[in-house]
């Protein structure tokens, strides 16, 4: 396999590709990603038919399963089966980099043992892209991806990682995003943050200050969207 631009070659016979797509805008995604989803035996995607937008836009034609959380149990054999068969695929999430926080890390994990070969394709990340724009120390950081449900669990490990004094960096939806972030004011109540949200799309938006003034704006509005939450606490 060859890629426009570059020198760079790589056999696709029985290999898995990691392939990272656009979090919103549809041109932020590499001509190495293009090649790879034109070229592989099939796509592995969570939703169908936001894949297909993506593909239709770029004019791809290549075959779509759906492997998702719901589906990992079924699909999982009979997608390493095919790439152990010597058949290519790609694994691409909603949007973003497979393998993070989305049930995409339990195929590559299961590629692994049995000792398929697994290759990324980078490209976009809502995590990296909000850390890049937020003024945060990023030497060292943690993230926790989606929270727990349960209260409890996320104090706790809140309170584990902003006690080390790093940046920690979460994901919520819309309809959880005030109870964290109250549940972060009620463990560090002396932090600065972040909220990004609908990242590189028509209405994305920074929301910066401390927990207190984040939380008193975010009450004024309707959340929508999904958020990318950055802490920083305090040191005195």
């Amino acid at each position: 396999m060859s890629f426009c631009g570059s020198s760079y070659s790589l056999s696709m016979l029985g290999t898995l590709f990691v392939v990272a797509t656009p979090i919103g805008n549809l041109g932020d995604i590499s001509i190495r990603a293009l090649d790879t989803l034109r070229q592989v035996s099939m796509i592995a995607c969570e939703d169908t038919r936001r894949t297909q937008q993506l593909m239709n836009h770029y004019q791809i034609k290549n075959k779509l399963i759906r492997y998702d959380e719901h589906s990992h149990k079924r699909m999982s054999p009979q997608i390493l089966e095919s790439v152990g068969a010597g058949q290519s695929v790609a694994l691409v999430t909603d949007a973003g980099t497979p393998g993070v926080s989305d049930p995409g890390s339990r195929l590559i994990q299961e590629a692994i043992k049995k000792r398929i070969s697994v290759v990324p394709i980078p490209g976009a990340s809502s995590l990296i892209s909000a850390l890049s724009v937020s003024g945060f120390g990023s030497e060292s950081f943690v993230f926790l991806g989606f929270l727990p449900r349960r209260t409890g669990r996320a104090k706790r490990m809140l309170r584990e990682a902003l006690g080390l004094g790093r940046t920690t960096i979460v994901f919520e939806s819309p309809f959880r995003i005030m109870a964290t972030l109250a549940t972060i004011e009620d463990v560090c109540s002396k932090a600065d943050v972040l909220l990004a949200r609908e990242m590189t799309k028509m209405y994305e938006e920074f929301i910066r200050g401390d927990i207190q003034t984040v939380r008193s704006m975010m009450e004024k509005k309707t959340p929508k969207g999904e958020f990318v939450l950055i802490v920083e606490p305090k040191i005195d």
